[in-house]
């Protein structure tokens, strides 16, 4: 049987796995622009970690993980168009 959350769990995966590909083009050509998808891609992981624990029943730790993506996304976009 597949669990119900297998979806998310793999888009979390995959996320983290572009947040590391992307960041190492991103030192690579030191490039602003791909340092600020770096770290929107990572934020998406912490989105897709955090609908795992919704799906699990885990609402404190949906809520510390959907916490931390919009920090992310917040405060990254701040400092790039700034």
């Amino acid at each position: 049987m597949r669990h119900p959350y297998k979806k998310f769990a793999q888009l979390q995966l995959f996320m983290i796995v572009v947040t590391v590909f992307v960041g190492v083009l991103a030192l690579a050509y030191q490039h602003l622009f791909l340092a600020l998808l770096t770290c929107i891609f990572l934020a998406l992981s912490f989105l897709f970690e955090a609908l795992v624990e919704l799906k699990r029943g885990r609402t404190y730790l949906f809520g510390q993980q959907l916490l931390r993506a919009i920090i992310i996304i917040i405060f990254v976009s701040f400092i790039y168009f700034k």
